[in-house]
């Protein structure tokens, strides 16, 4: 399988610093439910995945966790 992915790391309110993420990831059943705000993703409109940096615990770098998303997820918005 081939894909185009585009890597979501900033965000309005911390910029690229990976410690400072206040996306959020809460596990629900089997799946994850994402919620927060990414700011300048290259190709994103190109994108078939999304790799979304966001925080599943704590806070600081131990807490940053990376999820895909697929394009055309429910709630996914640009």
């Amino acid at each position: 399988m081939e894909a185009f992915a585009s890597y979501c790391l900033t965000e309005p309110g911390s910029g690229s610093d990976a410690a400072s993420l206040t996306t959020s990831a809460k596990k629900d059943g089997k799946d994850y439910v994402l919620n927060g705000a990414k700011a300048f993703i290259s190709g994103c409109g190109m994108a078939d995945v999304y790799v979304v940096m966001c925080r599943t615990e704590e806070q600081g770098a131990k807490g940053v966790s990376c999820i895909l998303v697929e394009k055309g997820s429910h709630g996914l918005s640009f």
